[in-house]
């Protein structure tokens, strides 16, 4: 019987075989993030296949530590915490889950959108505390409509892509910066390719969707904000580790840009006493718990996926999706 090991913030054996039933059939270990690295080598250490979660970590220690190991596999498209060059020099291969939350992604990063166009956070508070026709007023002839907007993609990739496609619907300008120019699909996605300058200059809505690497780790920077414009909007459904959480701080104290929509924060688990949970900037704020890619459809795909490859490494066939 083959040893199989989940270490993860959300699975539970549960939800793992309900989704596939064919798991049971492996000799199956859950761990959470919390649970030590030496703690999984000592029950785990004969291991054949990992399953983790996009935001844990897979050292070379864990790897070198577990001799059967041939497969670690991300439940989503992130992988930065795993040793990928030590994977490769143990023989490991790592896949992950490209793809499998697109749409889900996509529709949590124009919610972001729309949520800071009509100031929800603000509007919901004053409903709460009986200023319902104040807050009505206040938005009177002020309120824009999303087709009235620019909204800049920074990346472009397939998330990026499915947003593009889904704004398409508000008829918004859209922009899109990226390594790499698409010029043959720009008018099926209604997108313009401009530098990252022009891009944060001309933007309403400046939406993240990039993977974290030393290039883009806190790419949005003092530098960053001061580029947008006063009445733009941060949107991050990507990662936390995008955003110089002083600086995004900073901006939102000093109105150099009019709010933000989150669906990550760095670091994470986020604690109460993180900085972007400041009082003074919480009406300027549309958060969500790291959500965005976590619906049933994509969490049945992610154990799916994560099997079948399995089954190909067992059958000799090369599995799907591997960065590593």
């Amino acid at each position: 019987m083959y040893n199989l090991t989940f270490i993860s913030a959300v699975t539970t054996p549960e939800r793992a075989f309900e989704s596939v039933p064919e798991l049971k059939n492996f000799n199956v270990r859950f761990f959470t993030l919390a649970d030590s690295e030496k703690k999984i080598i000592k029950e785990a250490g004969d291991t054949d296949f990992i399953m983790a979660d996009a935001m844990g970590k897979i050292s070379e220690a864990l790897i070198k530590s577990m001799p059967n190991l041939k497969l670690i596999q991300s439940e989503g498209v992130g992988y930065q915490g795993v040793d990928v060059k030590a994977a490769k020099r143990y023989g490991v291969t790592v896949c992950n889950n490209k793809g499998i939350n697109d749409t889900a992604v996509a529709e949590t990063a124009v919610m972001l959108i729309l949520s800071c166009l009509k100031n929800s956070t603000a509007g919901s508070k004053a409903v709460y505390e009986g200023r319902q026709i104040e807050a009505k007023k206040a938005s009177f002839g002020v309120v824009k409509e999303l087709s009235q907007c620019t909204v800049g993609l920074i990346g472009f990739g397939d998330i990026a892509k499915a947003t593009a496609r889904l704004l398409s619907a508000f008829s918004p300008r859209i922009l899109y910066s990226n390594r790499t120019r698409y010029p043959e699909i720009e008018q099926e996605y209604g997108v313009e390719y401009v530098s990252r300058r022009q891009l944060l200059e001309q933007s309403d809505f400046v939406s993240l969707h990039v993977a974290v690497c030393d290039d883009t780790r806190f790419m949005a920077d003092r530098e960053f904000f001061a580029q947008m414009k006063n009445d733009a909007y941060l949107i991050n459904t990507s990662r936390g580790e995008l955003v110089d959480n002083e600086a995004l701080l900073q901006a939102l104290l000093t109105s150099q840009i009019a709010g933000a929509g989150l669906d990550v924060i760095y670091p994470e688990p986020v604690d109460a006493d993180n900085i972007i949970l400041d009082d003074r900037i919480k009406d300027k704020l549309v958060l969500l718990p790291h959500i965005a890619g976590i619906t049933n459809l994509t969490v049945q795909k992610l154990y799916k996926n994560g099997y079948n490859n399995i089954m190909r490494i067992i059958n000799g066939e090369k599995p799907l999706n591997i960065v590593g």
